[in-house]
């Protein structure tokens, strides 16, 4: 069943936003799951793990992937999960055209989200990453939008392993980021081979005493430019 809107609510510049409490890292011991891609018939794999294992996470959508897929995405929302914007077109040479084009995506994939859902987000995460297609200007626009720009600091490589070489990846770059006391956020994909391995990620980081929580407005982004 495709959901569709006839109201686009219009959204203006946050000009006057309140800024985002910055959270120390007082507690490290903290790990962020994130979905790029999604919904999709994989998601609720996903997301019957993640309940089974009492975790939360954060899911950067896809506007044709939310229409696709409304109760998926409703039902992330109903189990406490977040939600953030990863455009329309997941194609560099469309979303990255200009600054223009940035902020359109995620304002429709913002109007189509929080139309199937209800709930609205500044949360976001460019297709890719925001390393090397992101221009100064985006994050200017990007900002003076409101919007919060997540990257990550732990790739799993499921887009390219698609097996158990991703939960190696994991594993050793969350003990690198252990040793250094930051918190790992972690990059995976709504896929079958990533839902067939979350089990094995889960129980590491609940291993090495994670709690597995999901992002927020409080929290100050990571950016590739910064690891």
């Amino acid at each position: 069943m495709i959901v569709r809107s006839r109201i686009k609510p219009k959204i203006k510049p946050l000009k006057h936003h309140k800024k985002s409490i910055i959270r120390t890292d007082s507690d490290p011991k903290i790990a962020y799951l994130t979905f790029d891609d999604g919904p999709n018939e994989y998601t609720e794999q996903i997301l019957d793990v993640l309940k089974e294992y009492d975790a939360k996470a954060t899911f950067f959508m896809l506007k044709p992937h939310i229409l696709e897929h409304p109760y998926t995405a409703m039902r992330i929302v109903r189990e406490g999960h977040a939600i953030g914007l990863h455009g329309v077109t997941h194609r560099a040479e469309l979303f990255y055209a200009s600054k223009e084009s940035v902020i359109e995506e995620f304002n429709d994939t913002r109007n189509t989200l929080r139309a199937v859902t209800g709930k609205d987000t500044r949360l976001v995460r460019t297709p890719y990453g925001s390393i090397p297609h992101m221009r100064p200007s985006y994050f200017d626009e990007v900002e003076r939008w409101g919007y919060l720009l997540w990257d990550w600091n732990v790739d799993s490589r499921d887009w390219k392993y698609r097996d158990y070489r991703s939960v190696r990846a994991v594993k050793r770059r969350v003990r690198k980021l252990r040793h250094r006391g930051r918190r790992p956020v972690i990059l995976m994909h709504d896929r079958l081979e990533t839902a067939e391995l979350l089990r094995d990620i889960i129980e590491y980081l609940q291993e090495h005493d994670y709690r597995l929580d999901k992002l927020d407005e409080t929290l100050k982004p990571i950016r590739l430019k910064t690891l």
